[in-house]
C-alpha cells in the first residue's frame, strides 16, 4: 500500500514539474530578451528564478502537483507567450477562461508584473551590494 501511494505521488510531483519547468522555461526565453535585463546586466537565470518563486507563492495551489496549481502553471505560460501568439483574440478567451474571469486574468497578470519589478529590483540591488563590497 505505502509503495502504491508513494509511486502515485512521485507521478504527481513529476507532471506538476513538467508545468512548472515549462513556465521556467517561458519566463527565461523572456527574461532572456528584455531590454532592461540586458542594460543593467543581470543574470536572466537568477532573475527566472526569483519571478518563477515569487510569482508562485500568489498562484491558485498549495503544491506544484496539486491541480489547481498545474493549473495556473499552464495558464501563467499562455499568459506570458501571448505577444508571440498568431491568434492572440483567441488566447486571450481562453485565458479569461481559463483565470475564471477577466478580473482573474487580470490579477494573474498584476502578480506576474508585480513579480518581474520586485525580483528586478531585488537583483539589482543584490548585484549594487555586491559590487560596493568588492570596492571595499
Amino acid at each position: 500500500m505505502k509503495k502504491i501511494l508513494l509511486i502515485s505521488l512521485s507521478v504527481l510531483t513529476l507532471a506538476a514539474c513538467s508545468e512548472k519547468e515549462q513556465y521556467e522555461k517561458t519566463v527565461f526565453e523572456l527574461i532572456s530578451n528584455d531590454v532592461d535585463i540586458k542594460s543593467y546586466k543581470l543574470d536572466p537565470e537568477t532573475v527566472t528564478e526569483c519571478i518563477v518563486e515569487l510569482s508562485s507563492k500568489k498562484m491558485d495551489g498549495f503544491a506544484p502537483f496539486e491541480p489547481m496549481r498545474k493549473a495556473a502553471y499552464k495558464g501563467y505560460t499562455k499568459m506570458i507567450g501571448l505577444k508571440k501568439s498568431e491568434k492572440p483574440a483567441e488566447v486571450l478567451a481562453e485565458l479569461r477562461e481559463s483565470f475564471g474571469s477577466a478580473q482573474g486574468l487580470s490579477d494573474a497578470h498584476l502578480n506576474y508584473s508585480e513579480s518581474y519589478l520586485e525580483c528586478i529590483s531585488t537583483v539589482t540591488n543584490r548585484a549594487l551590494d555586491a559590487a560596493e563590497e568588492e570596492e571595499e
